[in-house]
């Protein structure tokens, strides 16, 4: 198993013996198109928050949970509300109105490619405005991959606002050395108990999440991941392959 896996592995069941509210909470809802006795949360694998772009014609819908906003070329832009959604492992699907109509969207978790460009999108999805002929298009989150042969502008620096020392708590913060549940965040490096993760790639995904590539070091291994770090207050929100855990912000 590599380091970081281990490490992410051996805090979830650190977190597990503390308080219940270290978790981040589900940020999914239930889905409402479909109404049942006993409403449960599905983990989806396509987000809450993305982008979906159409060609000829050309539409740009941005995804942001209970609102949708469409552009397009000779149209205003128009903000419409989520009144009905479906929440599936592999997709989603909104419809959202406002006083000129509805606009359906739905995004499966599937390989797609801008018809024009060529670029890779992570998601396929399609487009329905005010009950004209759907659309078919790509989704992606924040900024797109470019095409190919063209260099990618994503930057390799963490932001500022993830910048510091996270621990379980105030204890914990006062004593670092005595912590093994620690991660050090700079502008270059990710640095966790006995492995220490090189920055190569960061991507912003929202105004407080960012997906970072880092090539890891620690006991004689060497291995490579993406994770993704999210701020929430004074909370830090690492997630790896899937696992979760949060870290409070220390003083300086």
């Amino acid at each position: 198993m590599r380091r970081v896996e281990m490490a992410a592995l051996a805090l979830l069941a650190l977190a597990g013996c503390g308080d219940s509210e270290d978790a981040p909470s589900a940020n999914v809802a239930s889905p409402a198109s479909v109404p049942t006795a006993t409403p449960s949360v599905v983990a989806s694998r396509v987000p809450e928050r993305l982008t979906v772009t159409t060609n000829e014609p050309f539409y740009s819908v941005a995804i942001d949970r209970d609102v949708l906003t469409l552009t397009g070329v000779d149209m205003p832009r128009r903000t419409l509300r989520v009144v009905n959604r479906h929440v599936a492992v592999e997709a989603r699907a909104w419809e959202a109105r406002d006083d000129r109509g509805t606009i359906g969207v739905r995004v499966v978790r599937a390989p797609c490619e801008d018809d024009m460009s060529g670029a890779p999108r992570d998601f396929t999805a399609t487009l329905t405005i005010d009950g004209r002929a759907t659309v078919r298009g790509c989704g992606f989150v924040g900024t797109p991959a470019p095409p190919p042969g063209e260099a990618s502008p994503v930057a390799a620096t963490i932001p500022a606002r993830f910048i510091g020392r996270w621990n379980r708590d105030a204890a914990a913060c006062a004593t670092p050395a005595a912590s093994i549940e620690g991660v050090r965040v700079t502008p270059s490096e990710l640095w966790f108990h006995e492995s220490v993760g090189v920055v190569k790639r960061v991507e912003p995904i929202g105004p407080d999440q960012i997906r970072v590539t880092a090539a890891y070091e620690g006991e004689g291994e060497r291995w490579t991941a993406t994770q993704t770090l999210r701020v929430e207050g004074d909370r830090l929100v690492i997630v790896t392959d899937g696992r979760p855990f949060s870290r409070i912000r220390c003083p300086q």
